[in-house]
């Protein structure tokens, strides 16, 4: 059975048995998986400190035998505890929101290097960083567009004219439509976005993930988007 070794990110952890562990873990190999960790609420050396929420391993899983069943973790060796996201409040939730989004996106055992990579990307910047809403919404704007559901930030659904010609934007959730409003009823159910933070949206849709960083956007406009 295939035990090789592939980086993972633990998204939840719970109690099984007496002595066990479930694990859930997304890898760039595997995908979203739970493996059970024998012995791992009694384990003095192969488990301590490692099985976390947020933490980053190289894991050793093998595959459960019959389709559909658990795997089996065997060993893990930590390389990157990111401590804080377990110690400051803000940085919890927003970890935690991260966690959940990436679940529902991912199939069981459907691995997507890319979602991986920018998972491990957005968990670091938490670490490191103090902007947990604007990290929480570069990432779910991200994952949108790897997962085939990218807005349209450029043209009005409506008139189709370039977004920037508008000065305000209306955003209906149900469809996804971003437009001038022109003939569109506004209520309960869709939302006003400035031009500004569309354009902030636009932006971040395209730039480097290494570049992120750099867009510096203003707390009104990271709380609207």
């Amino acid at each position: 059975m295939n035990e090789a070794p592939t980086a993972a990110l633990i998204l939840g952890v719970r109690a099984h048995g007496e002595s066990d562990k479930l694990v859930t873990l997304y890898s760039p190999d595997l995908g979203l998986v739970t493996a059970i960790a024998k012995g791992a609420l009694r384990s003095r050396r192969r488990f301590v400190n490692k099985l976390e929420p947020f933490t980053l391993l190289l894991a050793r899983c093998r595959p459960p035998r019959r389709g559909g069943g658990l795997f089996f973790l065997s060993d893990a060796e930590l390389i990157d505890a990111h401590l804080r996201l377990r110690t400051d409040y803000r940085r919890y939730v927003t970890a935690a929101f991260i966690g959940e989004l990436l679940q529902r996106f991912s199939g069981e055992q459907d691995p997507d290097p890319a979602i991986f990579t920018l998972s491990r990307w957005t968990l670091r910047r938490l670490q490191h960083a103090d902007a947990p809403p604007q990290t929480a919404l570069f990432f779910l704007l991200r994952l949108l567009g790897l997962c085939g559901y990218r807005p349209d930030l450029d043209r009005c659904h409506l008139c189709s004219r370039p977004l920037a010609d508008h000065p305000e934007l209306i955003l209906n959730p149900a469809s996804g439509s971003l437009g001038c409003g022109r003939g569109q009823r506004q209520d309960s159910a869709t939302l006003t976005l400035s031009i500004q933070t569309v354009k902030f949206l636009a932006r971040a849709q395209d730039m480097e993930l290494a570049l992120l960083p750099r867009l510096r956007m203003p707390p009104p406009v990271v709380s609207q988007a």
